[in-house]
């Protein structure tokens, strides 16, 4: 016979053994979760064609459980933004230039710059501008006896050289709208300067020069000097339009050459007075300023560029120029106003120095090939809202 407290253990072993058998079947039942997958709680957006994957990269339809309240999902606008610091473009150097001289630009807008350089109806790249210094021409035949002077044998055989190479002469204005904007001017273009007052040498060497090539000569012309009858001589020189009068001081004297003592008055005469002289016995203003003797200081350039002159010129040797591209000494860096300080070659090396040139801009047509690319992909991913710019042919085909 089973004692009470005997079969009051039995009762309570029979209880547990039937928990925990209710315990492992409902553990059995119970569904597994994946860790990685999260439980959502609430409706999701999902796009028709969106496609979720998980961790181990398989691609699967999500299950959508249903919300008691739905919520809705924020819309948000991206806006695009760039993320690389715009670099500045490849500067075209030539071993031809002097060690002291280095190619200046002038364009600080890249954009700018580059939608003139590649832009329709512009000069195309290696285009070129070789200014040209004369003072004086002597005769034929007779003896040349200071540096400043050619003969006119040389004279005629560096037009001659300047025509069978294709040079063509341009004007002052021609040559800032090329300078300011890249206008279309001659691939290979000169412009001839006669300094000083020289209505001989413009009749007997240069007229018949111009007119049998259809060309123009700059005069930087001493204003306050000439009288009447020297006014009159220069209007009739000019019947066939040929003269591009243009400022060279007032008095040009050495009491009025502009140096850190020079006052602000003998100044101001000199740059403003020449403006009124050529526009009354001329007929236009002169928009360039060849600087007397060659000098200039930092009042001078900010005075001339307060009379709105738009380009100057040194008695420096530095080389040709072209669109955004002004060779400069040192001197005239500092100044910091490349087209202010615009070099002229002088007429004594006139001849090689044409070839100079020619061989430079053959060298920036090979330079713009080789960085065609690149300024487009630069233009194109920092220029937006610029015009549209597009190739242009070989120009060594030109």
């Amino acid at each position: 016979m089973i004692s009470k407290q005997l079969r009051w253990m039995l009762t309570n072993l029979s209880l547990t053994i039937l928990l925990l058998s209710i315990g492992l079947f409902l553990s059995a039942c119970r569904p597994t979760i994946n860790s990685s997958i999260p439980i959502v709680a609430e409706k999701i957006q999902i796009s028709p064609s969106a496609t979720i994957v998980d961790q181990t990269n398989t691609p699967f339809k999500p299950v959508v459980l249903p919300s008691k309240t739905p919520t809705q999902t924020p819309t948000i606008t991206l806006t695009p933004t760039l993320t690389t610091t715009p670099f500045d473009l490849n500067l075209f150097e030539t071993k031809i230039l002097l060690r002291n001289v280095k190619p200046q630009t002038y364009v600080s807008d890249q954009c700018n710059y580059l939608s003139n350089r590649w832009g329709n109806s512009k000069s195309v790249p290696g285009t070129i501008v070789v200014p040209i210094m004369y003072h004086s021409v002597r005769q034929p035949g007779k003896p040349v006896t200071d540096p400043l002077t050619v003969s006119h044998e040389y004279f005629e055989e560096t037009m001659k050289h300047a025509k069978d190479l294709g040079f063509e002469t341009i004007t002052s204005q021609e040559l800032a709208d090329f300078l300011y904007n890249n206008a279309v001017i001659p691939k290979l273009s000169m412009i001839l300067i006669i300094d000083d007052r020289r209505p001989g040498v413009v009749r007997d060497h240069f007229l018949p020069v111009l007119e049998q090539n259809d060309w123009t000569v700059t005069l930087a012309y001493i204003s306050g000097i000439a009288d009447e009858r020297e006014w009159n001589e220069m209007r009739e020189l000019n019947s066939t339009n040929r003269l591009d009068m243009q400022a060279h001081g007032f008095l040009h004297n050495g009491s009025t050459y502009f140096t850190e003592f020079t006052s602000e008055e003998i100044i101001k005469n000199e740059i403003y007075n020449p403006i009124k002289a050529i526009e009354k016995n001329f007929g236009k203003r002169p928009i360039a300023f060849i600087w007397p003797g060659g000098n200039f200081t930092i009042e001078s350039l900010r005075i001339v560029r307060e009379a709105e002159y738009q380009i100057g010129f040194t008695a420096y040797s530095r080389g040709p120029i072209m669109f955004n591209w002004i060779p400069l000494g040192e001197q005239e860096i500092e100044m910091d106003d490349p087209l202010m300080l615009l070099p002229r070659y002088w007429s004594t090396t006139a001849y090689i120095n044409l070839d100079e040139a020619v061989t430079i801009s053959n060298q920036a047509i090979i330079f713009a090939e080789q960085n065609q690319k690149m300024e487009f992909n630069w233009y194109q991913y920092f220029c937006q809202g610029y015009p549209e710019i597009q190739s242009k042919p070989d120009q060594r085909e030109n």
